[in-house]
């Protein structure tokens, strides 16, 4: 029977190689995940920060505030009434919408970018584990290649 190609590995040496190249792409992997996650993190806590301040609005009726402008320039301004609101519905587009109507996008986002960090953080916990079993098996080999070493 001829020699069909393997999928094993043909040396120790090959096997280790291969392990440090899938902790590598593992690291990868585990830090834009880090990245990610601290990224909707913070925009959740703006989503919920803005959902604060619309459910506080009418409070801030006749109040002057300060508007930011370029060059850190501000405005002085006073808030009339807050009936409806420029709303950002992605894509560099914004919709107006009632401040009701607002609150209720701004939690269907709170709520979408919740479960997609509670997914992110169990893909970041199985990439702990996948990171450590292969931590292991490297160390394993090291230990039996370095007592082969000694043998001899």
């Amino acid at each position: 029977m001829p020699n069909a190609p393997s999928n094993q590995p043909q040396s120790a040496d090959e096997l280790l190689m291969q392990l440090r190249y899938l902790q590598n792409l593992y690291a990868q992997q585990y830090e834009n995940l880090e990245n990610s996650i601290a990224t909707y993190t913070m925009t959740n806590t703006s989503l919920l920060r803005n959902i604060e301040l619309l459910e506080k609005s009418k409070s801030v009726e006749g109040s002057r505030i300060m508007i930011s402008g370029e060059g850190g320039a501000y405005v002085p301004a006073k808030i009339e009434k807050i009936d409806r609101i420029m709303t950002y519905v992605g894509g560099g587009y914004m919709i107006e919408k009632s401040v009701a109507e607002a609150i209720e996008f701004l939690k269907s986002n709170s709520k979408t970018a919740e479960e997609l960090l509670n997914r992110m953080l169990s893909d970041k916990k199985r990439l702990e584990s996948e990171l450590v079993d292969i931590e292991y098996k490297i160390g394993a080999m090291q230990y039996q290649a370095s007592q082969g070493s000694e043998r001899r």
